[in-house]
Formats: structure tokens, sequence, C-alpha cells
């Protein structure tokens, strides 16, 4: 049966089965599960640790060892491979050794990951709920997101708030878009900006900019205090097995990077993987099937950048009496 990468504990197994690391038989028997927890048929601290990754079968999953008692086996386990497991069940253990190398190895891969470019890492600033924004403090600067990777754009759609709703010229423009400069350039656009005229009630985009100083974002032309604006920018995303909080799920079983380029995921981890272990013919072999399968996902990326552009005469950004 294959096994569908889905979560953490599903990708640990399937590196697991391609690198060869064989389930092992522990003198342990299940004696009743619920919940997560499983009470065995005698002590099991002196054999299976936390970090530990078990399964009922070695064409199934397994699911990590979150805590050990002297009757009690706690596993994360959200793919429920345990759930309804009969007494008397055998448990199975990947190899110690195999399971933290691989572990590693993912972490590794990950590090390579942070900085790709996927469709489901960015924001969502039309999200109904809770769209992304950032707002600016009294000085006309913003901080920057915590889950913020790198920006890709701001921009401003508040009407004029010194205009009365109904009278000539409310809610209209200027509304304005931020394009990221460089830090130089935006300290020098920021010495000279209380110097341009401010026009409103004009129907037009403003394209102005912003860039990065210290941990907050700078824009031209100066928004002012307590401004909202759309923010649209690359998250990043949480490593798998690093901590939640949660009791019942500490550990991270998965992530946007996981659910929408698991073969990233697999790719990645058998790289770092058998570069730990010296094979570098086998590391090299799935570092370029990393890069053809993420390269894909890029050119896609790159084209729907720059291919659906504007393809109008003129632009917004060039002002003409006839459109």
């Amino acid at each position: 049966m294959a096994l569908f990468i889905q979560s953490a504990n599903v990708l640990v197994s399937r590196v697991a089965a391609w690198v060869g690391a064989i389930p092992q038989s522990v003198a342990l028997t299940v004696s009743s599960y619920s919940s997560g927890v499983i009470t065995t048929s005698s002590n099991p601290t002196s054999l299976i640790m936390v970090g530990d990754f078990i399964g009922t079968s070695v064409i199934s999953s397994f699911a990590a060892v979150i805590g050990v008692t002297s009757t009690t086996i706690t596993v994360d386990d959200p793919d429920g491979i345990w759930t309804g497991v009969a007494a008397g069940t055998t448990i199975l253990k990947l190899p110690t050794q195999s399971s933290v190398e691989i572990v590693s190895a993912i972490q590794f891969c990950e590090l390579k990951m942070r900085t790709l470019e996927l469709p489901a890492l960015r924001s969502d600033p039309f999200d109904s709920v809770a769209p992304t924004t950032i707002t600016t403090d009294s000085a006309g600067l913003a901080t920057i997101p915590a889950d913020m990777n790198w920006p890709i754009l701001f921009w401003q759609e508040t009407p004029n708030s010194s205009l009365v709703e109904g009278s000539p010229g409310a809610g209209m423009g200027p509304w304005i878009m931020y394009d990221r400069v460089g830090d130089r350039e935006i300290i020098r656009r920021r010495m000279i900006d209380q110097l341009y005229v401010r026009p409103f009630g004009v129907p037009r985009v403003i394209r102005a900019s912003f860039s990065e100083v210290g941990s907050k974002y700078v824009f031209t032309p100066n928004p002012g205090a307590n401004v909202t604006m759309k923010a649209y920018y690359i998250k990043t995303f949480p490593f798998l097995f690093g901590a939640t909080g949660d009791t019942v799920r500490p550990y991270v079983q998965n992530n946007a990077v996981l659910a929408t380029f698991p073969e990233g995921y697999f790719y990645g981890t058998l790289e770092s993987y058998y570069d730990k272990n010296k094979n570098v013919a086998e590391a090299q072999k799935w570092a370029v099937r990393m890069d053809e399968s993420f390269g894909l996902i890029e050119d896609q990326n790159f084209k729907d950048k720059w291919s659906g552009g504007d393809r109008h005469l003129t632009s917004e950004f060039q002002p003409r009496d006839y459109r």
C-alpha cells in the first residue's frame, strides 16, 4: 500500500523505507489504545524512547513517540494508524539511529527550502476574515510582520479621511501602490518627501516606494499615522517536528510546503540524508530531482508575474488625457 505524504510521520516512514531502515519487532504487545495512549503488556521504558517511531505494520506509517511511562506509550498520530488496533498486536519500531538521522535530514532540507516561493506561502490581503495588513505608527513607519519572509507589494486603498462622505471627491484617490527600492534610495526619498505636493480627490494611482530600515518599513510618500495598508508577501512556514505548545499535537505534523510540495520534502530529505552518510552520488541525484521539481513551479511563478502583466497602450502610472 502506498503511503501518501500528508504528515511528518509519513515522511519519516517513506524515507526510512527508501533508505532501508528496516522496522524491528520489540518485546512489547498492545493491551489497549485510547486517544493517543498505548497501554503495553510490559514496561517499555528500556525499549522505547521519546523521539522513536513505532507502528503496527511494515507497510503502514509509523507514529512519533511523545511520552513513555512504565505502562504506556503516548504517540502523536494524526494519521490514525493506531486507531482501532487490536489487543495483542506486536509493536514495531524504526531503528533509533535511522530515525535521528532522518529527522535531522528533514531539518537540513527545510533550511534549504526556507526561501522557496510557493503559491501556498503567499499572504492573502483580500481574505474576508483575516486579511494581511500592516498599520503605520506615529512616524508613518510600519513594523515588519513576524511571519514575513520577504515582501512583494503593499498598497493603500483607504479613502481620504479629510473629506466628508457625500461631499465632492469623497472616497476618491489617490490610491497608492508601494514598490520596493533599495535602502539607500528610500532614505534619500524620505529626506525630500515633505517637499512634494499631495493631491487628494484625484482618481488616480500613485506609484510610491518602500524599503526596510531596522525592524520597520519606510514609505514615501509618507502615509502618516494609523494608516492601514494591504500587505502581499511571502510567508514563513513552521518546520516539521517543531514545538506547537499543544499537549495533544506537540509536534508540527504539516505545513503549507508539505501540503503542496511533498516531493520537495522527499527529494530534499534524501539529498541531506545521503550527504550526511558520505554517499555523494546519491546525494547529487536527489539534489537534481529537487531542483527539477521546483524549477517547474518557479517557471510558472515567474510567468504568472510577468507574462500576464498590463498590456494596455497606456498605464495608470503614466497619466494621459485619453485612455
